[in-house]
Order: C-alpha cells, then structure tokens, then sequence
C-alpha cells in the first residue's frame, strides 16, 4: 500500500509540478499514515483538473483566434462589396464560413464571455445585412453615373429623368412588388431601360430608389456625407467589438501581462 500510494504521489507531483508535491508532502508530515491516502486522491484530483484545463485552453486559444479571423475576412469582403471589384459569392462564402467559426466558438469560449462574443456577431451582422441592402444600389448609381461621365447620351438622358422625378417629389413606389407604376415614373422607367448597358436588376434598384435616391437628392452631398458615415461608425463599432473580445480572451486564458 505504501509502495503504492509513494508512486502516486511521484507521478501527481511530476504533473502538478513541484508545489502540488511540496503540499502533498507537508500533509502526510502533518496527519501520518491515514492522510497518505486522501494526499494522493488530492494530488491525483489535482493533476487531472491541471490537465483539464490546460486541454480547455488548448482548445479556446485556437478557436477564438481562428473566429476573430474569419470576422476580419468577413467584414473585409462585407466593405467591398461596395465595389465593383467584390462579387456577392465572394461575400456569402465569407459569412457563412464566419457563421460556421461562430457556432463553434459559442461552444468553446470559456464562461463570462457570452456578452463580448454577442456585441461582435451583432456587428458583423449588421454590416452584412446593410452591405447587401445598400451595397446593390450604390453599385447600380455608380455605374450610371460613370456612363454619364463618359457621355454615353441615354445614360445622361437617364441621370437627367431621375433629377426630374425626384424633384417633383413622387409617390413611393417598388417595382419589385406587384402594382403599376404611377404615372410620375414613365419618363424615367424609359429613360433607363434604353440604358443598355444596365441590365434589369440595377435598373429595378434605381427605380426603387428612385423616390428617395441616394445621390440626386436635392442636397446629394449630405446624402453621400452620411452613407460614409454610417460605413465609418460600422467600422468603428467591429473595431471596438473585436477589441473588447481580445481583452476578455486573455483574461478568462491568463494570457494578460504580468
């Protein structure tokens, strides 16, 4: 039984290292014999939640650096689909692979980061979901506007039709909804399907933003003024989120400087 209880001890205090040994070696000088038993229960009990954790931390590390990555990648690949040069694929395979890392992230984090994990999905949620509502548009109004520049005549003639409609303050109206057009828009639902160069889905999105348009507003710089704004608070909200969520990361880990 000594023999026994001896290599527990050696091979709890080798896992736990030399402080769980110098405990466990203080209890038996103190109680005798009868506590030789329990001192190696405590050591052993001891080693197998030191090796627990450090499993779970082995674990959590990874995962929440590879979630913070594929949040970068995906608020990177959200912004540009403001540009021509970003696909909507190219987006969607972004956030689903952010959503996957963010399903397995909500199982690995250590407790207490529940609130810090919540702020960040909301973020880039909400920069997803804004990028595709207004993303499609803002492309449809660049590409008229970059054919009016270059003078291309039905694309001024357009441009023009929709400064007139939106001056004359016209009916809400969309046409991806059944229901015909009131009679404000004739001139400007012609002026843009002689656009050839616009296919069917932007002309439909300058339709429905025909009403209260993005850019030819009466005071368009306002307008532009405050869509980059509300891009930059975006921005400013994921870099704040990710910030928080790297400070709560190395609290719960013990990774914070001495």
């Amino acid at each position: 039984m000594d023999t026994e209880i001896t290599v527990a001890l050696i091979g709890a205090a080798g896992v736990c290292g030399t402080i769980v040994g110098t405990v466990v070696g203080a209890r038996i000088q103190a109680h005798g014999g009868h506590a030789q038993a329990q001192a190696a229960r405590d050591a052993a009990d001891t080693a197998a939640k030191s090796t627990q954790h450090q499993a779970l931390r082995e674990l959590r590390w990874p995962a929440l650096t590879a979630y913070l990555r594929a949040a970068s990648e995906c608020m990177e690949a959200t912004e540009g689909l403001h540009t021509p040069s970003q696909s909507r694929a190219e987006v969607e395979q972004a956030y689903h692979a952010y959503g996957l890392v963010h399903a397995e992230v909500e199982l690995a984090a250590p407790p207490g980061m529940d609130g810090v994990l919540a702020d960040m999905h909301r973020v880039v949620q909400g920069a997803y979901h804004a990028a595709r509502t207004r993303a499609p548009t803002e492309r449809a109004l660049r590409a008229l506007d970059e054919l009016s520049q270059a003078s291309e005549p039905s694309a001024v003639r357009a441009k023009a039709a929709l400064a007139r409609l939106c001056a004359s303050d016209p009916p809400l109206w969309d046409p991806r909804r059944a229901g015909d057009p009131p009679p404000q828009y004739a001139e400007v639902i012609e002026a843009l399907y002689a656009v050839p160069q616009l296919d069917r889905d932007q002309v439909r999105l300058l339709l429905a933003n025909a009403a209260v348009p993005h850019e030819y507003e009466r005071n368009p710089r306002d307008n532009v003024r405050s869509a980059r704004e509300e891009r930059r608070q975006r921005r400013n909200n994921y870099r704040d989120a990710r910030r928080a969520l790297i400070v709560a990361a190395r609290n719960a880990l013990g990774t914070t400087d001495p």
